[in-house]
């Protein structure tokens, strides 16, 4: 089976311990039993040629994206990067900013908190509305930002990293995702999901130097929205919850 080709208007961010991608739906982030196209791979085969590397590569990937869902993947390109890397996802150091295209009829602004257990028997999540303990909190605010005459756009801060956290939350407010087939409609499952990983900021896990990186030209779904604006993501990125 042939491997995802990481292309060079994929590539959004590069230094000597950073590679950050941006991912088209479908693709797995990392390798699974079927050897399946996936990014870590292609990441490894870009460094390799763009650097001329003799021997293996080193490139992880630091988190994960559902394999429908496209947008941004940090890869680090050192064991030193990845360990810095997981200790900022651990202690919520990066702000990670999505955006979705629902159905339904979302208010203009709102901050949703559920809480979430997984079913490791179906790959999807109970989703509940009070706490339990046996469920983990999930944290997310979003904005409307743009409407047309059948969906809408949404902006996401997402504050907590939850399984399938997006997807399940917005399925519960009834406003699900577009051509999401765990919990949206039925009958827009052949559709591209209208999920992506737009942008995210940390700081720098060598230089300590605050990054800011975002998808440039979404397709899909998105290409009937306009992104946006620096205002915007600025406040989505300085939003705080409680």
């Amino acid at each position: 089976m042939s491997n995802f080709v990481i292309q060079p208007s994929q590539v959004l961010y590069l230094d000597n311990h950073l590679l950050i991608v941006h991912k088209p739906p479908g693709i797995l982030v990392q390798a699974d039993k079927d050897g399946s196209p996936n990014v870590e791979d292609g990441a490894k085969a870009w460094l390799k040629a763009k650097f001329n590397k003799p021997g293996n590569v080193f490139a992880t990937a630091t988190h994960r994206l559902d394999q429908p869902v496209g947008g941004l993947v940090i890869i680090a390109r050192t064991s030193k990067a990845l360990a810095r890397m997981n200790t900022l996802f651990a202690e919520r150091r990066i702000s990670k900013v999505y955006l979705a295209v629902v159905e339904g009829k979302p208010e203009p602004e709102k901050s949703l908190r559920h809480w979430i257990k997984k079913n490791e028997i179906t790959n999807k999540v109970w989703t509940y509305t009070y706490e339990r303990g046996d469920a983990k909190q999930a944290d997310l605010h979003y904005w409307l930002t743009a409407k047309s005459s059948e969906h809408s756009m949404l902006m996401i801060r997402l504050f907590t990293g939850r399984h399938h956290q997006i997807r399940a939350q917005l399925g519960l407010e009834k406003i699900p995702i577009l051509g999401d087939q765990k919990y949206g409609k039925a009958r827009n499952r052949d559709l591209e999901m209208g999920l992506l990983s737009y942008a995210v900021r940390f700081e720098h896990p060598v230089t300590g130097e605050v990054i800011t990186v975002s998808v440039r030209h979404p397709d899909g779904p998105f290409e009937r929205f306009p992104l946006p604006n620096k205002a915007e993501l600025e406040m989505a990125f300085s939003h705080t919850t409680n």
